[in-house]
């Protein structure tokens, strides 16, 4: 009867196996696929495409523009109105005929010839807002790049963590054998074992909470990337610690100034607002516009007498305009530009002002993090030899538990911050790069 469920839980079986197959992802593969695929960035793609339509629309305003038009009216009964000549034999004449029935088809035409620079500043105020859209998307690629960079960096950091807590309750299981071996010959006491077997369950502990650390790194990571968040992740990129020159202040303030899409932003919004004042501006001068007209119409207005027949009609000429009065309107648009220049200018200033301290403090983050690396290598290859020195002494008798538990302490906490050394060098050079705009093009 149910021949169907060994189909059904094999199925389910695969589906589970597939599910948790491990991601291998190295550091650029990762953050092509977070630039690929998180919504940040197609919400900025989305902004880049509304400004250069913005583009287009205004240079449509350049193109003439025809318009067809088409009507019917019905009008009530009247009585025609005619005139009689005073001749002999004379007919009437209707000068307004009864037609009720009205037709009319039009073909309208208007091509801009002269509006005081308002198309031409306007065409340029788009250009520069959809500049200042690339800006923004570059941007944030960049504020995006960095914070996958940086989950993947803090992941491979918890997950040495993880793997050195690890290691660390192997040395203290070890360390209990030995000192429940050396009870049973009567050469500790009970006590000096139980402080081995609570260091033993700190250790255990202290491994259980890299390892959830670790996996939290993983989700944030997984999210990123747009991946399932239980995806299992095999990070294979390492940091790279080799010591690299540091660029002077200098330079990275002449690139930064170059590359930094925020401040490039920041320059085609001022831009854009030269742009939104002179557009303004052509309110105070006059607007010449060609006009031609082509009627089809029954009866045709411009045919006197009105006859009930088609008739066509066309007309060209030119079309002036300007403005009076018309309660300072122009004026206000024209402070509103100059306002929005200002803030801009204020925007730009209050960054750069702040960039020499940025960059002073991400060039310090990468030098310090390279004198943090190099000590705590120095503190490991010191842990390591007194830990191997304890360990051959507690075997001799030499040395008690107590000291073999503060060598494999000192040891484990040795390790721990040789790991997160490595990371905060790949981190600072991420800063680096970051204040300078440069961080997608240094990513491998």
């Amino acid at each position: 009867m149910l021949r169907w469920l060994p189909g059904l839980l094999l199925g389910f079986g695969l589906a589970l196996a597939l599910q948790a197959q491990p991601v291998q992802l190295t550091l650029s593969e990762a953050v092509r696929q977070g630039l690929r695929t998180h919504p940040d960035l197609a919400a900025a793609e989305a902004a880049v495409a509304a400004a250069q339509a913005r583009i287009g629309q205004a240079r449509a305003a350049f193109q003439p523009r025809l318009q067809f038009s088409a009507g019917y009216q019905r009008l009530s009964e009247i009585t025609p109105f005619a005139i009689t000549m005073p001749l002999p034999g004379a007919e009437p004449i209707e000068i307004t005929p009864n037609i009720p029935n009205q037709y009319q088809l039009q073909l309208s035409l208007q091509q801009p010839l002269f509006q005081g620079g308002r198309l031409r500043a306007q065409l340029e105020a788009a250009r520069q807002e959809a500049a200042a859209a690339a800006a923004g998307q570059h941007a944030r690629r960049e504020a995006l790049a960095y914070r996958i960079a940086a989950a993947y960096w803090q992941h491979v950091e918890a997950e040495a963590l993880a793997r050195a807590a690890e290691e660390n309750v192997r040395r203290l299981e070890a360390h209990l054998q030995d000192a429940r071996n050396r009870q049973a010959q009567g050469l500790l006491l009970e006590s000096e074992v139980l402080d081995v077997e609570v260091a033993l369950e700190q250790a255990r502990l202290e491994a259980l909470r890299q390892r959830q650390v670790a996996r939290l790194t993983a989700v944030t990571l997984s999210s990123l990337v747009g991946l399932p968040p239980d995806t299992p992740l095999v990070l294979s990129d390492r940091p790279d610690t080799a010591a690299q020159p540091v660029p002077s202040l200098d330079s990275l303030r002449a690139l930064a100034l170059h590359r930094r899409p925020d401040l490039a932003a920041l320059r085609h919004t001022i831009a854009r607002a030269d742009a939104l004042r002179s557009m303004a501006r052509a309110g105070w001068w006059p607007q010449v516009t060609l006009v031609g007209r082509y009627l089809y119409a029954r009866p045709n207005p411009r045919i006197i007498p009105l006859q009930d027949r088609f008739e066509e009609t066309w007309e060209v000429g030119l079309s002036l305009t300007l403005d009076l009065w018309n309660g300072l309107r122009t004026h206000h648009q024209v402070a509103e530009a100059t306002a929005l220049r200002r803030q801009a200018e204020a925007q730009e200033a209050a960054t750069l002002r702040t960039l020499d301290v940025t960059l002073a403090q991400a060039r310090l983050g990468v030098e310090q993090a390279y004198e943090r690396l190099r000590l705590a290598r120095l503190v490991v290859r010191q842990a390591e030899a007194r830990y191997a020195l304890v360990r051959d002494q507690f075997a001799q008798g030499l040395r008690t538990s107590r000291d073999r538990l503060d060598a494999e302490t000192a040891l484990a906490q040795a390790r721990a911050r040789e790991i997160q050394a490595q990371t905060a060098c790949a981190l600072a050079w991420l800063a680096l790069y970051q204040a300078t705009g440069t961080l997608t093009e240094h990513l491998p």
